[in-house]
């Protein structure tokens, strides 16, 4: 019998299960659980910009239901940041009730091809 062959998938599981925690650990801190948050939260924080609410109640709002700090400005570059990722995607926050586009990158003036120079 060859002990190596049994010996090498559990070497492979443990070097894989090391991985994975890993992996999650980092996930689960820094900018990683920051953007995570703000993907989770972006379908109703451009509904409530959408009936007219103000991205500063946004921000404090994200801020105290998530424990950030984040200044206006910090949560603006987020939004702008989802709203490009999620637009050259074609994955775009919609209305629950009748499936309209909340928000447009051309309604602020830009075309997505044309901020691949930015």
């Amino acid at each position: 019998m060859n002990t190596m062959t049994n010996e090498i998938p559990v070497a492979a599981s443990a070097a894989l299960e090391k991985l994975k925690l890993a992996l999650q650990s980092q996930i689960a801190s820094g900018i990683a659980r920051r953007t995570a948050d703000f993907k989770e939260a972006y379908p109703l924080i451009e509904q409530h910009l959408a009936c007219g609410g103000s991205q500063k109640a946004a921000c404090d709002q994200f801020n105290a239901a998530y424990g950030y700090k984040f200044h206006q400005p910090q949560f603006r570059k987020l939004l702008n940041a989802e709203r490009k990722w999620r637009a050259e995607r074609g994955d775009e926050a919609k209305c629950d009730k009748c499936g309209t586009v909340l928000h447009s990158l051309a309604d602020d003036g830009v075309s997505v091809n044309n901020m691949e120079g930015e």
